[in-house]
């Protein structure tokens, strides 16, 4: 999935707005849907703000973290990393 796509599902999870989440349901797992289903409902109508929060919290609990990045890394265009370093300096602050 493009970083385009993902982007737009981000947004409509902050609005609930579930119309995005079922244009991929065809071309994902129905694992991963469900996943995706449960991050929408647990996450819906949060402002950007408070889900930057909860990343942050969970930054501070996942172990490895820097190795699970460093290790994702290679996968991602140089737009990808960019915005990647970018919300991880702004975890950071929290």
């Amino acid at each position: 999935m493009d970083s385009k796509k993902l982007n737009e599902l981000m947004e409509a999870a902050q609005k609930g707005d579930y119309s995005k989440l079922e244009e991929v349901k065809d071309i994902i797992s129905e694992e991963d849907y469900e996943k995706a289903l449960n991050l929408f409902q647990e996450y819906g109508g949060k402002s950007q703000e408070e889900i930057f929060q909860e990343l942050a919290r969970l930054k501070k609990v996942v172990p490895n973290q820097d190795d699970i990045i460093e290790k994702l890394k290679p996968f991602l265009d140089e737009e990808q990393k960019s915005k990647l370093d970018k919300i991880l300096q702004i975890l950071d602050d929290y």
